[in-house]
């Protein structure tokens, strides 16, 4: 059977939000990625690996039980934390791989690690109809590459399409907006806040584009 994994990112996870995010582990292979595990000492629970270079959570890693694995790396490498741990579960034979990135936080961080979704080996697996996403509470963020994204029981969440590439042609319905063909230029930003009005909505697009979902529960 393939594996689920989930990621637990470096980030201010709020303690209103731990039960949220603690539903979403069941069934799955989860991950303290350096100060991630500070999720899971919020939520009692304990990760199946840590994974990083400890610079955040060395005061306590002295506490941490014998019975986690733990991947440490050197401080000085070419990956950042979450890049490495990435790789770690897309060597193994995984269906799905969901990174909680629990806030935004340092622009740079934040940035990189959306755009390790079009790193050309997670492109590779997504293109194998493995599933790779970051999330939070409140977002979700996709690649979208010469593909077709269907999303179901989601009416009231709000999306935006940015390209990457020079640019896309865009189809949607079930949307606010519904377009058909509509050609899209990187740098513009027509693609910015359309709605899901229906129980049913379809994505289909030519090109390379990040999908942001703001979820109906944060609206």
């Amino acid at each position: 059977m393939k594996k689920k994994f989930i990621l637990f990112l470096n980030g201010e996870y709020k303690k209103d939000d731990i039960e949220y995010y603690k539903n979403l582990l069941d069934g799955k292979t989860s991950v303290a990625v350096d100060g991630g595990y500070d999720f899971f000492i919020q939520a009692e629970v304990q990760p199946d690996y840590i994974i990083g270079d400890m610079d955040s959570i060395d005061k306590i890693e002295d506490s941490i039980p014998d019975d986690i694995a733990v991947f440490e790396f050197p401080k000085d490498k070419d990956l950042t934390d979450g890049h490495a741990a990435l790789d770690f579960c897309m060597k193994e034979d995984f269906s799905s791989i969901e990174v909680v990135m629990p806030n935004i936080g340092e622009p740079d961080h934040f940035i990189g690690n959306i755009l390790l979704l079009f790193h050309k080996d997670v492109k590779k697996k997504i293109r194998e109809k493995r599933e790779i996403l970051f999330l939070s509470k409140n977002y979700e963020y996709r690649i979208l590459d010469n593909s077709k994204l269907e999303i179901l029981d989601a009416a009231g969440d709000s999306f935006s399409i940015m390209p990457i590439s020079k640019s896309i042609m865009l189809f949607c319905e079930g949307t606010k907006y519904d377009v058909k063909n509509l050609k899209v230029d990187l740098g513009e930003t027509r693609g910015l806040r359309n709605r899901i009005v229906t129980n049913e909505m379809m994505i289909k697009i030519s090109g390379e584009a990040i999908f942001i979902r703001k979820l109906n529960s944060s609206n």
